[in-house]
């Protein structure tokens, strides 16, 4: 307990020092984590970065200690504006993260720009009984973590039947099932998350897919009643040439006799 409280006290005063410390600059960014000097945003939402400054003169602004001027993907997507001492990407992209810094008079702030997890899943996943399901969970963030449940169980690695891959150098992107039974069907939901959760209140990114599992007969049933449609259609043509023929047949037996009648009466 005593260590608990220790390393809360530790963390509340290094957070009061940051803040202290940074309301005696004469550079002071607009930080959404001053102890991390994290700003978060959201994938093709604005980047709004910031450097308060009592100074007239403009701000120098470098990514990856390159101005930003010269960053060939960085070309005509974004603005300065002097007097406000701003950096703004209206439409950024995930690539759009990493290390930002401004510069005045020989002082510079650095600034972590992070993008807020995305993840995706297809809606739907059919599997028949019995074979293996693959699910893909496509993320775009700065380095993101991803997780799987399965209703409340979260999903581990290397368990019985399932198994977490990584993809892209992901961990945990790819979640695979063998000998899918009838009773994992329901919702898989990937859970992606990353510093702007840890260090700020972003909600933790998330999707589901339902998967739909198919009996190993499901296919043949149809097969099946076509067939028999086919057959009960077969036996009605049946029946009805065979009472037509047997109709024809005592029309022909009758007529001759008919005839012999009228010829009878005929004379």
């Amino acid at each position: 307990m005593e260590a608990k409280f220790l390393a809360s006290a530790l963390s509340f005063l290094s957070i009061f020092l940051a803040i202290y410390a940074q309301s005696l600059d004469t550079l002071v960014p607009n930080y959404d984590n001053v102890e991390h000097r994290m700003k978060f945003y959201d994938i093709r939402g604005p980047l709004v970065l910031s450097c308060k400054s009592e100074s007239t003169d403009p701000l120098i602004w470098k990514k990856n200690h390159t101005n930003v001027m010269n960053v060939d993907v960085l070309k005509g997507r974004f603005k300065l504006i002097n007097d406000e001492k701003k950096f703004i990407i209206d439409r950024a992209e995930a690539h759009d993260d990493g290390l930002y810094s401004c510069e005045i008079n020989g002082e510079s702030r650095d600034i972590h720009a992070v993008a807020r997890v995305v993840v995706r899943v297809p809606s739907n996943t059919a599997v028949v009984e019995g074979e293996k399901m693959s699910v893909t969970c496509s993320v775009l963030g700065t380095a993101p973590q991803l997780s799987w449940t399965f209703g409340n169980v979260t999903l581990k690695n290397n368990t019985d039947r399932f198994v977490l891959k990584a993809e892209n150098n992901i961990e945990n992107a790819i979640l695979t099932m063998d000998n899918v039974t009838l009773d994992d069907r329901g919702e898989y939901k990937c859970i992606g998350r990353n510093a702007a959760n840890d260090y700020g209140n972003s909600t933790v990114a998330s999707d589901f897919t339902t998967v739909r599992v198919k009996g190993k007969f499901a296919a043949l049933w149809p097969f099946l009643g076509i067939c028999a449609e086919v057959l009960i259609l077969c036996l009605i043509i049946l029946i009805y040439e065979k009472r037509r023929n047997k109709s024809e047949l005592e029309e022909s037996d009758t007529d001759p006799q008919e005839q012999k009648k009228k010829r009878r009466n005929y004379d």
